[in-house]
């Protein structure tokens, strides 16, 4: 048990570091390229996806070495007979799908569950972002930005400089 908790505690904090240097690089580093506002939307939207999956592939990685290497626990149900079986049932779990076709066993439940949790944080985390930068990069009507000035009075201002 010690094992899958070290295994997924470190999951954990990888998947958050990563996500938190993603959204920092979307939030000022992408800053830097000169595109219209609807084109980093649509960036901004398809990073977040790609680090999602990247995420939810790293997942993956930790079931097979669990499963195969590391002998945590199985798989019960329909079974993984391949290297896509491991991502199908790690997407299911980081969006709380929970389907139910293919389900762990042993300790792989452990790594499962945290993965729930930490798919929905980390989209809640995504989902915030995209609505925030929306809010600054959407085209506006000219008396929306007059009857919701800035907090501090600055249009514009903000840490967020997307």
């Amino acid at each position: 048990m010690a094992l899958a908790i070290s295994l997924t505690v470190s999951l954990v904090v990888l998947t958050f570091l990563f996500h938190y240097t993603v959204l920092r690089w979307l939030s000022g580093g992408m800053s830097r390229f000169v595109i219209s506002p609807s084109v980093r939307i649509l960036v901004i939207v398809l990073v977040a996806l790609s680090a999602h999956f990247i995420e939810i592939a790293l997942y993956a990685l930790a079931y097979a070495l669990g499963d195969r290497i590391l002998a945590l626990g199985g798989f019960g149900g329909l079974g993984i007979t391949d290297t896509l079986g491991y991502f199908y049932f790690s997407i299911v779990s980081y969006t709380s799908l929970g389907l139910g076709d293919v389900f762990p066993s042993g300790h792989l439940r452990f790594i499962a569950g945290v993965e729930a949790l930490n798919g929905l944080l980390l989209i809640a985390w995504s989902g915030s972002f995209i609505y925030i930068a929306m809010g600054k990069l959407w085209p506006w009507q000219p008396c929306a930005e007059a009857a919701y000035p800035a907090a501090d009075g600055h249009k514009g201002d903000s840490a967020l400089r997307i």
